[in-house]
């Protein structure tokens, strides 16, 4: 009973979301200062916001699910004890290299979150069949490009009966996101391989990703079409009408507008801006100043603490890439191989995917992977296609990833049955995206 009351009474003086809220924001607001113009900012202002990450983290904590501590602890836990041998054995690692690996990551999903506070959701009604499945497939690819797990909670709400999900609503749900991965700037993978991986080109990567996801796309209505042609003759989807993919299509062309307009500028900085920046200049528009401006304060003191899963998992994440840097650095972990290809991306594409199967998380693995041939990559544009299909794939088809944790726990899958949807989808596209590398190898693109 003591112990009991000892907990209660700590939990009742915790800092909650009013106090950990403002901090990311802080953070955010920090770290894009930096990001812009770091000649012209003491490095101090990234030790700040790193330790306003941090304290986030260590606030939001104890309120997260066991099994995503257990695995963020586990991914810390790790990257500690990767940079303590490094260190041990001569590198140079700081407190400030370990624990901000990632602190750009946490910036763009503090962004990221603002993005909600503008889209009305709304659909077109529509005869049920092909037509249907197909407009729901794309306005759903399209939406959460940039409104993340949100887009599949939203509309798997819409495409449920009964508490469930069909076969071809999975498909909607999983392939849809999951295809978003391979080009979306608001789904950090993109944005983490930018940062990771030092000479990928988003010109250059772009028409062999966007490829992809139309391949994997028209795979998805093909096999639909093949494997329960009755279900697909009678499926009533939730086409979104054009005022909702509005927001969306737009942050995506003024994002690639001013990364053609401003190269130098960071991908990751133009996005983090944008995505705050356009949605409350929407909502002033739409409502005048202080409705926003209340709409915006009720965010940043009540919803940005739900974030804490992925901001939290992403700095874990980088301190354990931090820590395979390190111990490479001090000669620790060997390569068999001394620079990258197509054949060697191939490897790591399928290595993220088979994995990811086992419960290995696939942010972990990009990070483990990037680090790892850090050194030694020489396509970094190869390896970036490589990356990206693999979280892909590994998102839409491991049970263990973020997004069929909510097809599980929130519209009642099972394991074996999205295994059994996805599989073949996944082994399909991991040959398709092989042979897409070593066309660009052919092609000269490295």
């Amino acid at each position: 009973m003591a112990i009991r009351s000892f907990i209660q009474n700590r939990s009742e003086h915790w800092p909650g979301a009013a106090v950990s809220g403002p901090l990311l924001f802080v953070m955010w607001l920090l770290t894009l200062i930096y990001t812009a113009v770091p000649m012209l900012v003491s490095s101090d202002v990234t030790a700040i916001a790193t330790l306003l990450a941090w304290g986030y983290v260590a606030i939001e904590l104890p309120r997260l699910k066991p099994k995503q501590r257990k695995q963020i602890l586990v991914l810390f836990s790790i990257g500690i004890a990767a940079a303590l041998l490094a260190w041990s054995q001569g590198a140079n690692i700081s407190l400030q290299q370990l624990f901000a690996e990632h602190l750009k990551l946490a910036m763009l999903l503090t962004a990221i979150s603002f993005i909600g506070l503008a889209i009305k959701v709304s659909c077109n009604q529509s005869k049920a069949g092909l037509g249907s499945f197909v407009t729901t497939l794309t306005g759903m690819h399209l939406f959460s490009s940039v409104a993340n797990f949100s887009a599949v909670i939203v509309v798997g709400e819409q495409v449920k009966r009964d508490g469930r999900i069909d076969q071809l609503s999975q498909f909607i749900l999983s392939r849809g996101f999951g295809m978003a991965v391979l080009w979306s700037p608001f789904l950090s993978i993109l944005p983490l391989v930018l940062e990771q991986v030092p000479g990928t080109e988003l010109q250059q990567i772009y028409p062999f990703s966007i490829t992809l996801a139309v391949i994997g796309l028209l795979l998805t209505i093909l096999e639909s079409r093949f494997r329960t042609p009755s279900q697909l003759a009678a499926y009533t989807g939730y086409p979104l009408k054009q005022t909702t993919l509005a927001l969306p299509i737009s942050l995506i062309c003024m994002i690639l507008s001013l990364s053609w307009l401003q190269p130098q500028l960071p991908t990751i900085f133009l996005v983090s801006l944008l995505a705050v920046i356009v949605p409350v200049a929407l909502m002033m528009f739409r409502s005048g100043l202080p409705d926003a401006g209340r709409s915006v304060a009720g965010h940043i003191t009540q919803k940005l603490a739900e974030s804490r899963a992925e901001i939290s998992l992403f700095l874990s994440a980088g301190v354990l890439a931090a820590g395979v840097k390190a111990c490479i650095s001090a000669g620790l972990i060997s390569l068999p191989f001394t620079e990258t290809n197509a054949a060697i991306a191939s490897l790591v594409m399928v290595l993220i995917v088979t994995l990811a199967y086992l419960g290995i998380h696939q942010l972990a693995l990009v990070a483990i992977f990037a680090g790892l041939l850090a050194d030694i990559t020489t396509t970094p544009n190869l390896m970036a296609i490589g990356y990206v299909l693999g979280t892909a794939l590994a998102m839409s088809g491991s049970t263990f990833s973020g997004l069929n944790f909510i097809m599980k726990s929130r519209f009642n899958g099972q394991d074996r049955e999205i295994i059994r949807n996805q599989l073949p989808f996944n082994l399909v596209m991991l040959i398709i995206g092989s042979a897409v590398l070593f066309i660009m190898e052919g092609l000269g693109v490295s």
